[in-house]
């Protein structure tokens, strides 16, 4: 049997504290206020003794309007609802409000109770069954049980507590291998336990000894204990009421609203995208770029209402709307969310959250609709495809497009590999993803960058690797950009060689007149020994009759010439003479100075020093005193 939640809903002083005691012989009123008014103003909670000893967590709620906000404090956490409704009254504000409430949460099961019919007659029991009926219509409570109670002469009591054994046996939640969250309702110290936080476990398992993180505020903490319908435990699951005691944080450091969690499980957003429904009945109109109160898990938030495609969301009606929050907010994908209106306070809307970490959308975009559809379906890799292509070129990792596409660490290994095989996305490493279609764009990004750097220098073999990248990724890491730029020549787009990045199929093609220069620059260089021309004089000599700074890149770039400094270059054969002498010299006499190297070699001072200095950047040589030895 999976560990459920029985909420309580209705309208103030219809008898939903009575109904809970007669039920389980625990009073959930807590506070001493409630007591002497007779109404629930807080939270209250108690337990359902199953015939096998397990038990069954209940949240008694408050009715009164002034104390929505802290019915949907617990309500987040309810699996199966008991709708309860005075036989005396009859339906009444707050019962609508509480129903409307529950079904925006997305909770599935209920059960009514008609509570003190003790107090009015059978025909009159029967006219607020039929009110109630007609509420219920076309909600998730429509074929909900009815049953007929009084706490006072204990009338319905044993047919309830079984029908509610039966409904809690059918519920199965499945969430206990998710990472752990408990949004917190309550903070207090116990002398002799320190903090202590409760809390519905919405989702994992929890034990003594674990460590988790306070959102917001990041910050950690241990669990030094954990308690169950006052029940000492090691462990708690999903499902379950759970009380934590805290080392290492102060009450001061915890409030009402905050989630504790695994670490590093979530992450902080200020928009969510979602699936807005407008409750029927209300007094205020969901209209673009209102001012709502959004509550989420037991936290409340003022936000704005960004409707995508309309201006007003009819009642009753559904659409696709962005949540700007005034402050950050740590939720998860398929999470549910209620709105009410600023001022007064009145529940208007609610939904379920499709993207907890979207980009800023603009109103009216064709986009909008397919993406929205997309994100809302079931269809896991569908979702995480749209997650992994709407990061684009940004690199994002592979958790984020999975967080925001409500992928768990289950299911995430299974779906990625069916998308690299069916060659919807590539793996630049075991952390980043990207989408076919992103890189398809890159390729032609690349492509046209290539094309017009070859079109400027066509005698040059291609563009140099990290220039592509800046101009292709400049704000990325390196490294995943340069695996990006492996991707492109694995998909055709270009060719990299030594260093040098062409557009697929380039090649140096030399005119008739450059080829001739090459050749009287080769023949200069042949002449020139260990006194070659300078890189400026070629120019001068050359450029009149082609590009001549093309060519000698050309000519650096083949391994024809070396260049020594800006000024100073010389031919390949020639250097590596030169290196030759150097450790021909150091291995018989140890060492070589300066002056010997220039003897050898036949050059001036100016160009031996310039070749000792390139072999010392080259890490052959070190100088050591007024002599050069091997660098190693």
């Amino acid at each position: 049997m999976s560990h459920v939640i029985i909420g309580t809903a209705g309208h103030v002083d219809h008898g939903k504290s009575a109904l809970i005691y007669a039920l389980t012989q625990r009073d959930p009123d807590r506070l001493a206020e409630e007591k002497e008014r007779g109404i629930t103003i807080e939270l209250g909670f108690t337990w359902l003794e199953h015939p096998d000893g397990t038990r069954t967590g209940i949240i008694d709620v408050p009715g009164h309007e002034r104390f929505v906000s802290n019915m949907l404090a617990g309500a987040g956490g309810i699996d199966l609802a008991l709708l309860v409704v005075a036989a005396d009254e009859g339906v009444m504000p707050q019962t609508r409000e509480h129903l409307g409430i529950l079904s925006l949460l997305g909770i599935k099961r209920g059960v009514i109770v008609i509570t003190k019919c003790d107090l009015v007659d059978e025909d009159f029991i029967e006219l607020v069954e039929e009110d109630i009926r007609d509420h219920v219509a076309g909600t998730f409570l429509e074929d909900a049980a009815m049953i007929r109670t009084s706490a006072t002469t204990g009338e319905g009591i044993e047919t309830l507590r079984q029908t509610l054994f039966d409904e809690v046996s059918r519920i199965s939640t499945h969430r206990d291998h998710l990472p752990f969250r408990l949004p917190i309702d309550r903070v207090f110290i116990i002398d002799g336990f320190g903090t202590i936080v409760t809390g519905t476990l919405i989702e994992g398992t929890i034990k003594t000894g674990d460590q988790v993180e306070i959102y917001p505020g990041n910050k950690k903490a241990r669990v030094r204990s954990v308690q169950i319908h006052e029940r000492q435990e090691t462990v708690a699951k999903s499902g379950q009421r759970v009380a934590l005691g805290l080392a290492g944080l102060k009450k001061a450091d915890l409030d009402r609203g905050d989630v504790l969690a695994s670490p590093d499980s979530l992450r902080s957003t200020t928009r969510l995208d979602v699936e807005l429904t407008a409750l029927r009945g209300t007094h205020f109109p969901v209209t673009n770029n209102m001012r709502v109160h959004l509550f989420h898990g037991a936290r409340e938030i003022l936000a704005r209402v960004i409707l995508l495609d309309t201006d007003i969301v009819e009642p009753g009606t559904t659409v696709h709307a962005q949540l700007r929050l005034e402050e950050e907010a740590y939720v998860k994908y398929g999470d549910r969310f209620v709105i009410r209106f600023y001022s007064p306070l009145e529940t208007i809307g609610g939904g379920v959250i499709v993207d907890p970490l979207p980009a800023k959308r603009r109103r009216g975009r064709p986009v909008n609709e397919p993406e929205f559809r997309v994100m809302a379906s079931e269809d896991k890799a569908e979702r995480l495809a749209l997650a992994i292509l709407q990061a684009g070129p940004q690199l994002a990792p592979l958790n984020i497009a999975c967080y925001r596409a409500g992928i768990s660490d289950d299911d995430r290994e299974a779906l990625i590999r069916q998308m690299i095989e069916d060659g919807i996305i590539v793996m630049l490493n075991d952390r980043v993803a990207l989408h076919a279609k992103t890189l398809k764009s890159l390729g032609k990004d690349a492509t046209d960058i290539l094309e017009r750097f070859h079109k400027d220098r066509s005698l040059e073999a291609g563009m140099r690797r990290e220039e592509l990248r800046t101009r292709l990724l400049p704000r990325a890491d390196i490294q995943l950009s340069d695996l990006v730029i492996d991707q492109l020549e694995r998909a055709g787009y270009l060719d990299v060689t030594s260093g040098l990045v062409a557009k697929k199929g380039f090649r140096v093609i030399l005119s008739d007149a450059e080829k001739e220069v090459i050749k009287e620059i080769e023949a200069l260089f042949s002449v020139s020994g260990f006194t070659p021309p300078g890189t400026d004089e070629l120019i001068e000599k050359f450029g009149k009759r082609a590009n001549a700074e093309q060519i000698i890149t050309l000519l650096l770039n083949n391994g024809t010439l070396v260049r020594l400094t800006p000024q100073i270059l010389m031919p390949c054969q020639r250097v590596d003479e030169a290196w030759d002498v150097v450790r021909e010299t150091i291995e018989s006499e140890g060492q070589i100075t300066l002056g010997d190297f220039r003897d050898k070699i036949k050059a001036t001072r100016k160009f031996a020093i310039v070749l000792l200095e390139y072999f010392d950047k080259q890490k052959k040589t070190k100088l050591v005193g007024d002599a050069r030895v091997f660098s190693a």
